[in-house]
């Protein structure tokens, strides 16, 4: 059930409700949300402040709001955005399954064809870049506030940016958004590389040597192994 806001961030408070009722399926497809004015009554908030959360609603593809109707639900999974993961796993709230499972299963193809495409364009300062990278790596331990999640993910963003696919690179950027404020969530799935992180020097040097193909079944190795600790600890967690 709808409850009023808190004094502070108000539009932001209704849009995160609403988002959460939609994303939740509470509301369904199709459902028309409460007017305005009704809105305004359960939250008990000022109607500007509602208008300004519909309108952020309707540009993250959840509603639609249609002239002499009212705002209707959209179906997420057919209008949303990449963009939206980043409301569905966000710091503080409970981690959906099957929203991380999806992660997990999108992190593995992109990277694995990030790498592909990589060995075969990586130029001079991303080589350089990334022989950094692994060097930084390859110094982690096992101790609390270890480096390895941030330096992992600048590793395959540096790969991307090689690879010169800017829609590889902006979907990086939104999991990025994602990930890094969360990594102790996701501390399970590199524990296997943390004692031994060899995999990364030999990911480079196939990238260095333009072998595309082993490149690709490194990475995925990498990426599928941590994917399986982590899912298997987190579905029995």
């Amino acid at each position: 059930m709808l409850k009023p806001v808190e004094k502070q961030s108000l539009s932001n408070q209704v849009f995160t409700q609403i988002r959460d009722f939609i994303l939740n399926e509470q509301y369904h497809p199709g459902d028309k949300l409460p007017s305005e004015r009704e809105l305004c009554d359960l939250m008990q908030i000022n109607r500007s402040s509602v208008r300004e959360a519909l309108k952020r609603l309707e540009q993250a593809r959840l509603i639609e709001i249609r002239h002499g109707e009212g705002s209707v639900v959209l179906d997420f999974r057919y209008h949303g955005g990449f963009d939206l993961i980043r409301h569905m796993v966000e710091p503080g709230k409970p981690l959906n399954y099957i929203t991380v499972r999806s992660l997990c299963e999108v992190r593995s193809v992109v990277c694995r064809e990030i790498a592909r495409l990589a060995a075969l364009r990586i130029q001079k300062a991303e080589l350089d870049e990334l022989a950094g990278l692994v060097s930084q790596i390859q110094t982690c331990t096992r101790e609390e506030g270890s480096p390895l999640q941030d330096l992992d993910f600048e590793f395959h963003y540096t790969l991307a940016k090689a690879s010169e696919n800017v829609a590889f690179m902006l979907m990086l950027n939104s999991i990025r958004e994602v990930y890094l404020p969360i990594t102790q969530a996701f501390a399970a799935m590199f524990e296997h590389v943390i004692a031994d992180p060899g995999v990364y020097q030999d990911i480079y040097q196939a990238v260095e040597g333009g072998d595309s193909e082993q490149a690709a079944v490194l990475t995925s190795r990498l990426i599928e192994d941590g994917n399986r600790i982590f899912l298997k600890l987190y579905k029995e967690a």
